[in-house]
């Protein structure tokens, strides 16, 4: 009789949740960890047993230097059969009425932007509040004919939307390899034909000729690539900024104004923002 595999589930706590939890999720993809499954508070993260060193451990050390708390965890699993834990739990995601982000395991809708994602034991499943609040804007302003990058991709779903809404040509980037591998088989479920996807940061790109970006990652990420994105965003294109608390709205919005940002609008939902620029 042949044993079922064994894992490793170690659950965080993470305080700050965010930049703590991108930074966290990087961090192990690197591990060989293959799975992660958001919580309100923290992380699930697996790992099989072969493969679980204790040396994982001191990657939360140097995050106490930059005032992210990190509470752990430490419990053994058997293997499951993650898509059917996934079609107990993973309900679609409707986004007005002309929307949806579902998996290929939920019925088929008559919506006319359908997003079909294989969320596995993954994340970026279209329920959080900033994927909605840039699908939300896309729809209302689509991306016509344009050439947009997309920065952490994560599954894929605005790289996704994009080409659905007559985007000319989108390239995909995010520095996680295990979301890369996600996005990868959700653009070939989607039929995507423009899209390139790419592993690392936006420094990879010579393209300088971006009719919009959109960025959906923490706030110290996006500060710190700021004059990166004026570079490579083409006159009076559009960057969707997004992945960061109401109350960081400030610093960010005085950041692109002097390099030469203009706001064009912002929405909330809940405690978390989209402010959108025009390069002036």
């Amino acid at each position: 009789m042949i044993s079922n595999k064994i894992y490793i589930k170690l659950s965080l706590k993470i305080s700050p949740l965010n930049p703590g939890k991108e930074i966290l999720i990087a961090k192990l993809d690197q591990l060989k960890f293959e799975g992660f499954v958001e919580k309100t508070d923290g992380l699930e993260c697996y790992i099989s047993a072969n493969n679980w060193e204790k040396r994982v451990l001191d990657v939360f050390y140097p995050l106490e230097q930059e005032g992210i708390d990190v509470d752990w965890f430490i419990d053994t699993v058997e293997d499951k059969n993650w898509n059917s834990l996934w079609e107990q739990n993973y309900s679609p995601v409707f986004i007005g009425n002309s929307c949806v982000i579902r998996s290929n395991f939920h019925k088929k809708t008559n919506i006319n932007h359908e997003i079909i994602i294989q969320p596995k034991m993954s994340f970026g499943t279209g329920h959080h509040e900033t994927t909605k609040l840039i699908v939300e804007d896309l729809i209302k302003n689509p991306p016509l004919k344009k050439n947009v990058l997309d920065i952490g991709c994560g599954t894929g779903i605005l790289s996704i939307l994009a080409e659905k809404l007559g985007a000319n040509k989108i390239d995909s980037i995010d520095k996680c390899e295990f979301s890369m591998n996600s996005a990868k088989e959700n653009f070939k479920i989607n039929r995507c034909d423009k899209i390139s996807l790419h592993h690392g940061t936006i420094d990879l790109f010579n393209f300088k000729n971006y009719d919009n970006i959109l960025v959906n990652i923490n706030k110290n990420e996006i500060i710190k690539e700021a004059k990166s994105y004026f570079k490579k965003l083409a006159l009076h294109g559009t960057i969707h900024l997004s992945g960061f608390y109401t109350v960081d709205e400030g610093s960010i919005k005085k950041k692109f104004e002097n390099l030469g940002f203009k706001l064009k609008r912002k929405k909330r939902k809940n405690k978390w923002s989209l402010l959108i620029f025009e390069k002036l």
